[in-house]
């Protein structure tokens, strides 16, 4: 029962810094601290992974460029929603 959750939710925690602190530089050009890139990357990789979806890509055993790619259109995607709500 867990070993799909524990598959999906390895690659947003592992990689979730590096995505986050990416995202942040393409959307304002710093990083914003390891906390929130951490969050922003774990989110947005979960967005990345929904956006797949909705564009029918397999991204499950797709490797790890493709997830990577997926993860960081997510992160943006998250940022950018961030803030038009907040700013």
């Amino acid at each position: 029962m867990f070993e799909h959750f524990s598959q999906f939710t390895t690659w947003p925690i592992l990689t979730g810094l590096i995505v986050g602190y990416i995202a942040n530089r393409i959307m304002s050009g710093e990083g914003k601290g390891c906390c929130l890139n951490l969050i922003v990357g774990i989110v947005g990789s979960y967005a990345g992974a929904f956006i797949g979806s909705l564009l029918n890509v397999q991204l499950l055993g797709a490797g790890y460029v493709k997830n990577f790619i997926f993860c960081i259109l997510g992160s943006v995607v998250v940022l950018w929603i961030w803030k038009k709500l907040f700013d």
